[in-house]
């Protein structure tokens, strides 16, 4: 059937669109040691995504076009110990390779190549730790820290994002069903990118 038009693509505009083909691995393993006081895991993934949509701006209106692939491989690891009921503590590390494929966005300005360049805030690594102390039956104590690698603020890769930690704590009181919690999150007011926009 013909396409309708809508307030963001012109009617007499053909889109030529072909599907998004995503492809697809992953594969890991799971275990634990010492009576289950030590448990750890690893992953490993690989995507393609081909034929990739985008919507651009032409003068008043947003046109949907093909514009080439994005690759993103990485490998995941998690270790988590607990050497008491009292304490437990873990670590996870993340090591991320997200970047353009052959990549090429077409405009009436003239076209723009992507290829090679990492994605938009796609950190090549995220490292997350922490620990939960009970000190006293009724208390616990939780450390949460998180931290995020450089990554870019825009497809040229023209600008480079530094990267940041976050470190979350808090203290629970519990009594039967009585709950009282005492939270501080980002404790040492970090600041940090976590979306950007563009014109």
């Amino acid at each position: 059937p013909p396409r309708r038009p809508t307030a963001l693509q012109p009617a007499d505009v053909p889109l030529n669109l072909q599907p998004e083909d995503i492809e697809n691995y992953e594969g890991g393993v799971k275990g634990s040691l010492l009576s289950g006081r030590l448990s750890l895991e690893a992953s490993y993934f690989y995507m393609n995504d081909d034929g990739v949509v985008l919507r651009r701006r032409q003068g008043p209106f947003f046109l949907d076009t093909n514009a080439g692939t994005r690759k993103f491989k990485g490998f995941e690891t998690g270790l988590g110990w607990s050497p008491s009921s009292q304490v437990s503590t873990y670590v996870n590390a993340s090591f991320y390779r997200s970047r353009f494929g052959e990549f090429v966005v077409e405009s009436s300005g003239g076209n723009t190549v992507l290829t090679g360049n990492h994605l938009v805030l796609a950190p090549d690594s995220i490292v997350n730790w922490g620990a939960n102390v009970r000190p006293i039956p009724f208390v616990d104590l939780t450390l949460d820290v998180k931290h995020v690698g450089k990554a870019f603020g825009d497809e040229a890769n023209s600008f480079q994002i530094d990267g940041y930690t976050l470190v979350d704590v808090a203290a629970t009181w519990r009594r039967g069903p009585l709950r009282v919690k005492l939270s501080a999150r980002n404790l040492f007011d970090e600041q940090y990118y976590f979306d950007v926009g563009e014109e």
